[in-house]
């Protein structure tokens, strides 16, 4: 029987490549798989504000919508001008009621003086 001794050095530079082979690709991978997944956060934070933005955009379309429709129920510029023709007539109208009153007044206080005397005579007897 022969010994054989076994020479294990093509072993170990298998190993020694094989294990630097792996630590590239964990270097590599860690080099291409950080910023992905930073870009991953990112992303989903500007999807996250995109979303918002849109449902602040809705909020704004739907407020505009009801002030267009808030706007154009009101009156316009020939209605109101209508309006305030017709209240200066009113005021006119009013002027002419007052002085009408003034003098209804004033007949009504002359009315009370002469009644006012023939009780006063009815109430005397007449004694005079």
């Amino acid at each position: 029987m022969t010994q054989q001794t076994m020479d294990i050095a093509p072993l170990i530079i298998w190993a020694a490549g094989i294990t630097t082979l792996l630590n590239f690709a964990n270097i590599a991978w860690s080099i291409f798989s950080g910023p992905t997944r930073k870009l991953a956060a990112r992303l989903s934070e500007v999807e996250g504000r995109m979303q918002d933005a849109e449902r602040r955009s809705e909020r704004h379309a739907n407020q505009i919508t009801a002030l267009s429709q808030t706007i154009g129920a009101m009156p316009g510029h020939q209605a109101l001008h209508q309006l305030e023709l017709t209240l200066t007539s009113m005021s006119g109208d009013l002027r002419e009621m007052r002085a009408t009153m003034e003098g209804n007044a004033k007949v009504m206080k002359r009315l009370e003086n002469v009644v006012s005397r023939h009780e006063d005579h009815l109430l005397d007897g007449g004694k005079r």
